[in-house]
Parts: C-alpha cells; structure tokens; sequence
C-alpha cells in the first residue's frame, strides 16, 4: 500500500511537469499597438507552474457493493457508509489528474461461508460484512470547459473521469490485494474563490475474489455516491498567453535614412565651407585706392517755395558733370525748412518737395542716373543763425 501512494504521487507530479513542458500558443504581430485577445473562449491558456490550481476535498455518503448473491438481500439491506480524500491539480482548464482515497465498509451475502462472513441468515445465505480501501489516481475531464469554454466563475462544472488502483478487503485478519479501476463523474458547484462543493458517483471495478467468496461473475465492484467539499490551493484560474510584440521598425528606418541624407548635406557644407576659408586665408594684394574729393553743393530756396532759381540751375549743372563722373558712386540729396516759419508738417513736406526738386533737374534736364541718387528729407530745422540759410538742399 505505502508503495502504492509513492507511485501515485509520482504520476500526478508527472503529469503537472509534462503540462508544464508545453510550448504556450504564440502569435506574431507586426504592430506595436496589439489590442486583439489572443484565441477565442476554448483557449489557447498557458499552462501553469507546479504549485498552481492544486485542490483538496473529502466527502461522505454510501456505497453498494455488487457481488455474491445479490439476491439474497435488498437494495437496502446492501447499503453501507463511504468516504472520499482527494488531492489534485488541473492542468489546463479542462484537463487534471487527481489521487484519491475512497473506502469504509462493504457488505454483501454469499451462498456459501467466507472469511468476512459475520452471520449466517438461513440456507445457503450468509452476510459478509468486510473493511475496504481503494488508493487511485485519477484523469479528469472538466465537459464545462472543454465544450463551453473557460469560466473561472462557472457556477457548476461536469467532469467525468476515468482511473486506476489499488484496492484492499480486509476483516477477521483475512485481507484481499487487488488492481482495480474506476470510472466516475465528479460534479462541482461553486461556492467561492476557494470553495466548491462537491457530489461524486463513481464505480470501482475488481476480480470477484473481493469479499473472499469466489463466484461466476468476472467482476465485482462498489458504486458509491458521496457530497462533501473541495479546497483551492496556490494560484487559482488560467491566463491566456501575451502575444510577443515585434514592432513595427519602417518609420524609424526612413528617419534614419532622411538624417543620414541630412548629415551627407551637412558634410559637404562643411568641406565647401572650409575650402572657402583656407581660400579667405590666402595673402590678398592689396590695392591702393586714391580718394576722391568732390565738394558738398547747397541750394537755396525762397521762403514757403520748392522752384529752383536760375543762378542755383547752373550750379546743379555743374555738379551733374561731377555726378557723371563717378556712375558707380551715390550721392545724397537732403532737403531742409527752417522750423521759425511754418508748421513742421508745412516744413516736412517742403523739405522733401525741395529735395525731389533737385534731384527731377539733375535726371531730366542733365541726364543723371536716378540710381545713383537717394532723396531724404529732415522737416523744419535750426543749422544757422539766420532762418534764410535753413531753406536749403545739399548734395552729398
């Protein structure tokens, strides 16, 4: 027996190691923003680690043992207490592997004496009333899930399953060894996060030498149904897997190609720029430039007036022969008012009527290059003592 729960310890630890090998289900997006559920409601969930969605449970109830003469009593009569401890572990949502102790008494009669008989009733009718024990490790199979998809809040569950094991008789110091298997379905109905509660109906199935009297019958076995309660252990419920993320790297890529291109632009600025200075560097031959000396011209104008006089037209035919003279040369011509007459917007405009008066005579009647010539005026002004000598334009 110890050899036996040893054993079975080790399959259910085989089991959770294999589910724990299992490559998860991947998916491969070329987008940066993954908002899509990996899957669809039947999974795929990642299996989980060795301490995950263990359970414990025990339960009571009745079992009916059928073997020896099951004529000689009454459905009743056959009647005896059952017991259920359990510890497993789901591996996925709809699959787990479970051991489990079932056992308590049995009773059967018999037509001939055997070791575990307690009484004889009449001919040929003889109770056996007999200990049992049935150590099993079991494959569950939760229908819920498999079929209805994943819940974790899932108020009731179906789960069929189908096991194997070793199962012990014993009374009077007469004891009976045999491999047995069962087949069973376990009902949960959720209570909470932690709790279920359970009900079991099960079918052990063992050589007909069980209860010590040998018949006809290949088999015999025990139906028992037993309620009771289930535990959660460690991390509870699945989780679907994260689908890795592979970004998305073609708009960085053409960044980086536009400021590489920047960059080569940029190198060849800079080689031109520096050839251009190693270039300014050289020794330049100096040119010795004589200067030009040309006298400043006044002309004067009467009080409140812009016409130019006779005598002031020669002098500005005069000065247009200098002006000729030197065609890549400007020359300034600046009309003033004399600010003692006059209000200085009065003396603002006639300043510059003055200067443009000037400059119409040098282009028209003397056939000077108006480009060269840049009209100002400075408004009412107080140069000289006497307000005469203020009404005046000069070229510069």
């Amino acid at each position: 027996m110890r050899k036996l729960f040893f054993a079975s310890i080790l399959t259910v630890c085989a089991g959770s190691v294999f589910a724990q090998n299992n490559a998860p289900y991947q998916v491969v997006y070329e987008s940066v923003n993954v908002t899509e559920i990996v899957g669809n409601r039947y999974g795929p969930y990642l299996t989980n680690g060795f301490w995950d969605n263990w359970f414990i449970g025990a339960g009571a109830g009745i079992g009916f043992f059928e073997g020896g003469n099951k004529g000689k009593a009454s459905f009743g009569d056959r009647l005896a207490p059952s017991l259920d401890v359990s510890v497993g572990k789901w591996l996925t949502p709809s699959t787990g592997v479970r051991l489990q102790y079932n056992g308590l008494q049995g009773v059967s009669w018999t037509n001939v004496a055997g070791p575990y008989t307690v009484k004889q009733e009449g001919d040929n009718k003889f109770k056996q009333k007999f200990n049992y024990s049935f150590v099993h490790a079991d494959f569950l199979w939760n229908v819920s899930n498999a079929w209805g998809g994943y819940r974790e809040d899932r108020f009731w569950n179906f789960i069929p399953y189908v096991g194997f094991g070793w199962a012990r008789s014993w009374k009077n110091g007469e004891r009976n060894n045999e491999l047995a298997a069962t087949v069973g379905l376990l009902n949960t109905m959720r209570l909470g996060e932690v709790v279920d509660l359970t009900l079991e109906l099960k079918q052990m199935m063992v050589k007909n030498r069980f209860d010590g009297v040998p018949n006809k019958q290949k088999f015999e076995g025990m139906t028992s149904l037993t309620a009771g309660i289930s535990f959660k252990l460690g991390r509870k419920g699945f989780s679907r897997p994260v689908p890795p993320i592979v970004p998305n790297y073609a708009p960085y890529k053409q960044r980086i190609n536009k400021l590489e291109n920047q960059l080569e632009k940029r190198d060849m600025q800079i080689d031109t720029l520096t050839k251009a200075l190693a270039a300014a560097r050289k020794p330049v031959q100096k040119v010795e430039v004589q200067p030009v000396v040309i006298p400043d011209m006044a002309i004067f104008f009467a009080i409140g007036k812009s016409a130019i006089t006779p005598q002031d037209m020669i002098n500005i035919g005069n000065y247009a022969k200098i002006i000729k003279q030197y065609p890549k040369r400007q020359f300034f011509i600046t009309g003033y008012a004399d600010n003692k007459t006059g209000t200085p917007a009065i003396n603002e405009k006639l300043s510059l009527q003055r200067a443009e008066s000037v400059r119409d005579a040098l282009v028209n009647q003397f056939g000077v290059n108006p480009s060269q010539l840049v009209v100002r005026s400075k408004g009412g002004v107080s140069m000289y003592s006497d307000p005469k000598l203020d009404r005046v334009v000069k070229i510069e």
